[in-house]
């Protein structure tokens, strides 16, 4: 016979109880869960913030190392020269599409002053002003992450503090104070002098947008050394002190002069008029020879030791003697 069992009273509490204790478990995981999506989502978010400084300091360096002569003039040690974004867009050292403020509402610009105990160099901090302040636990995440400069933050308004404590400098000392919870990173005058020698580097191959960094702005020296292989060398003077060679034709859009030699060709060419077909060449050591038979003519005189016509002989005028012969009395030649 088959015994059948009934659930009692406690057995069905306890049933209840467990439902309950894993619905208590899946609410905690699930708080859990919601917390660390938080604080990855938080995460993400400020290695954005310290990528957005990155990139804004980077464009402040190359600005400094281009501008830093005018930046050092208008700069003093306690008044500070100021870069914008929209300055850095406008000399095309940002797109024009990038943001000036991080997701707190936070703007960026640097500060630019000349260095206290070496006044001829320039050091900047880049600061973030307003919006909203960032909590501790973002400032630190963002200092360290920065890579471009000495990634730092702002927390009493009056110093600026490096990643991990790594250095200090008062914000009166850049002629400036700012918020609790912001952004700054040290711009060392090691870092800004390294620009300005990058600026001044003539590149090797062309850079996008940056047509300055393959341009010269004053003379080279080659210290005798060839320059081969250039294709077209377009200029406006050309000063040489021993030859040029040309193993192609020679085109002068002015006058061809020699102040103290000669105009000399060889293998029987000589001087042509491109336009007529006319000129002077020689083929042997006696002649020298009309180019396609040409006429010569001068409205003054021709002087030769002798005149000779293979042909009739024209006079337009009167043909004078310089010499007379008279019959009877010696010729040195038949004819005369």
């Amino acid at each position: 016979m088959k015994s059948e069992r009934r659930i009692t009273e406690p057995d069905s509490g306890f049933a209840m109880m467990s439902v309950a204790v894993a619905l208590l478990i899946v609410m905690m995981m699930a708080t859990m869960a919601s917390g660390y999506m938080s604080d990855y989502l938080k995460s993400r978010q400020w290695q954005l913030m310290a990528a957005q400084t990155n990139r804004f300091t980077q464009a402040v360096e190359s600005y400094t190392g281009r501008y830093y002569t005018s930046a050092l003039a208008s700069a003093t040690t306690t008044r500070p020269v100021t870069v914008t974004a929209q300055m850095l867009k406008n000399t095309g050292f940002l797109p024009a599409g990038f943001r000036e403020s991080n997701s707190n509402g936070q703007q960026l610009k640097a500060l630019l002053i000349r260095n206290a105990q070496h006044a001829e160099v320039l050091q900047g901090l880049v600061i973030t002003t307003g919006g909203q302040p960032l909590p501790y636990k973002a400032l630190r995440q963002i200092s360290l992450d920065i890579s471009a400069g000495l990634g730092g933050y702002i927390r009493d308004g009056r110093t600026a503090t490096g990643a991990m404590n790594s250095w200090t400098v008062p914000l009166a000392g850049f002629g400036t104070s700012g918020g609790n919870g912001h952004i700054a990173v040290l711009l060392s005058p090691e870092t800004l002098t390294g620009a300005r020698e990058d600026s001044d580097r003539l590149y090797r191959f062309q850079v996008n947008g940056r047509p300055e960094l393959n341009k010269m702005h004053t003379s080279i020296d080659m210290g005798g050394n060839n320059l081969n292989s250039a294709g077209v060398v377009n200029g406006r003077y050309g000063n040489f002190d021993v030859s040029v060679v040309s193993n192609g034709p020679v085109t002068a859009g002015g006058d061809i002069r020699s102040t103290g030699g000669w105009i000399i060709s060889r293998h029987g060419r000589g001087w042509m008029d491109e336009t007529h077909g006319g000129g002077f060449y020689m083929t042997d050591n006696e002649w020298i020879r009309s180019l396609n038979n040409k006429s010569i003519y001068t409205g003054g005189q021709l002087k030769g030791g002798s005149v000779r016509s293979d042909s009739d002989l024209s006079a337009g005028g009167v043909l004078k003697l310089d010499q007379t012969n008279y019959a009877g009395t010696w010729c040195s030649q038949t004819g005369r």
